[in-house]
């Protein structure tokens, strides 16, 4: 037996099916390119498997944050084009980035110069995708400043501009004035750049979801989406998408206790009658919140049961006295649907009071992953074994 066999009861299992619908369905809004974000782990769901059926959908490019996360996706095998958004962080890794043609985001000359001298000293081209600041006040090139320095950096020897693009600020406001403001901007720029690269890109997922087609965009740059989640309620309507995503456990140990019995660190809960509870093994070291122990539930049998006490590192405990049957090996869902209700990772971040974002990037990566294709498990990822495709 492989340990990609010796899975935890405590696993999260991804749809590979719903991942491309949602590529696809993002394509037809935005009647676009699609750039898939993969960053933080493909949003907690894993970026080897994501990658590989991005890809398969149709995506045209990748994207991660850094440069250590692109360069795990090409020791993983991915051979596809990948975006570093934030560009080298360091000098580094410049050299790393460019030999295995990782494509990167720049928005000076002085960086871009780096670039340039290591693809020169490699004796290669090196793509990169010039970013505008026209209002996040994050990352980019000042507006007014933005032409000069995209003249610039394609100038330099061995670089090739292969995009162009700014991020929204308020895209998931029910009000995207703001977001008019800065297309706008951003447009002027193009105005002023007579060769455009292929790529032009300005709308993430929310973007996406609140405008549909851009005149003048040629790609889109869309994370939350490709897993099936939405970034704000008002345009839940907009795109339709099929969450990825189920997390699940079972109950680890039961245990008959008397009334006022004391349950996890603290005994912030005590049981005010003679009662049973239930121990599940997950906790904050798996990612669960350690706060969603004061209003989040998990499904058991079909109910909405809450946590009993403190969330421990590895454990949870449960009041499953009202819960009829109730035993040892029972499902416990903490995404997903059980009996005909459903949780999401919307609820456990409203309990968390937190976003979905930061809900499934928090999943850690001891738990093992489980990626499905018409209803079959094709792939695994384990904390002993990595990813493993059967």
């Amino acid at each position: 037996m492989t340990t990609s066999d010796a899975i935890r009861s405590t696993v999260a299992d991804v749809d590979l099916d719903a991942i491309a619908s949602n590529v696809e369905a993002i394509r037809a809004r935005a009647k676009a390119d699609v750039i898939a974000v993969v960053k933080a782990d493909a949003y907690g769901h894993g970026a080897e498997a994501v990658t590989e059926t991005c890809f398969e959908a149709g995506a045209v490019m990748v994207a991660v944050a850094t440069v250590e996360e692109g360069l795990a996706l090409r020791d993983a095998g991915i051979n596809g084009p990948v975006l570093v958004l934030l560009g080298p962080t360091d000098s580094s890794e410049v050299g790393h980035a460019v030999a295995l043609d990782l494509l990167l985001v720049t928005w000076d000359v002085e960086r871009a110069r780096a670039i340039s001298e290591a693809a020169t000293a490699l004796r290669r081209n090196a793509r990169v995708h010039f970013k505008v600041d026209t209002g996040l006040t994050r990352l980019g090139a000042p507006a007014h400043e933005a032409a000069a320095r995209y003249r610039a950096i394609g100038s330099l020897p061995h670089i090739e501009i292969d995009g162009i693009f700014t991020h929204f600020a308020t895209a998931d406001d029910p009000d995207t004035t703001n977001d008019g403001v800065q297309l706008e901007r951003f447009r002027e720029v193009l105005r002023s750049i007579p060769d455009r690269p292929r790529l032009v890109h300005a709308a993430a997922s929310a973007g996406v979801a609140a405008f549909g087609s851009v005149e003048g965009m040629t790609a889109v740059r869309t994370g939350l989406s490709i897993y099936g989640l939405h970034a704000a309620p008002h345009l839940e309507n907009a795109l339709a998408l099929r969450p990825a995503l189920t997390w699940r456990s079972r109950v680890h140990r039961m245990a008959s206790v008397p009334a006022g019995t004391g349950v996890s660190y603290g005994h912030e809960y005590r049981l005010p009658r003679d009662g049973r509870i239930a121990t599940v093994p997950v906790g904050y070291g798996d990612g669960l919140p350690r706060v969603a122990g004061k209003s989040g539930t998990v499904l058991l049998r079909g109910r909405r049961v809450p946590f009993a006490g403190r969330i421990c590192m590895d454990l949870v405990m449960l009041d499953v006295t009202g819960i009829d049957g109730a035993r040892e090996g029972d499902d416990v869902v903490l995404i997903g649907s059980q009996g005909g209700t459903n949780q999401t990772a919307e609820d456990l971040a409203e309990a968390c009071r937190t976003i979905n974002y930061e809900i499934v990037t928090g999943i850690r990566r001891r738990i093992p992953r489980r990626y499905f294709r018409g209803g079959q498990v094709v792939a695994t990822r384990t904390l002993a074994e990595g990813y493993h495709a059967r």
